[in-house]
């Protein structure tokens, strides 16, 4: 994956769950702010996080399967290689 076009969907990630964040602050009773809204915050914050690292993680193993199918020889190893293998 493309680091530009990763940091733009967590962008847009970011917009849609800070909005449900701060829903939660809106929606809270008076004298009730903090109380009402913090573990609304923590948890949207704690599925940022725990997306953002699946993402960045995916993005590295999509990378490396790329960089392999590049190397994959369609005729075989090469003779160096098998016998460097077997060392």
């Amino acid at each position: 994956m493309d680091r530009e076009v990763a940091m733009h969907q967590m962008a847009e990630r970011f917009q849609d769950l800070y909005g449900k964040a701060m829903d939660a602050v809106e929606h809270a009773p008076d004298g009730q702010w903090i109380a009402a809204s913090e573990f609304v915050f923590r948890d949207v914050f704690q599925q940022l996080m725990k997306e953002a690292y699946e993402a960045a993680i995916q993005a590295r193993i999509d990378a490396q399967s790329a960089a392999d199918k590049a190397a994959f020889s369609p005729s075989g190893p090469s003779p160096r290689r098998e016998s460097s293998a077997s060392q």
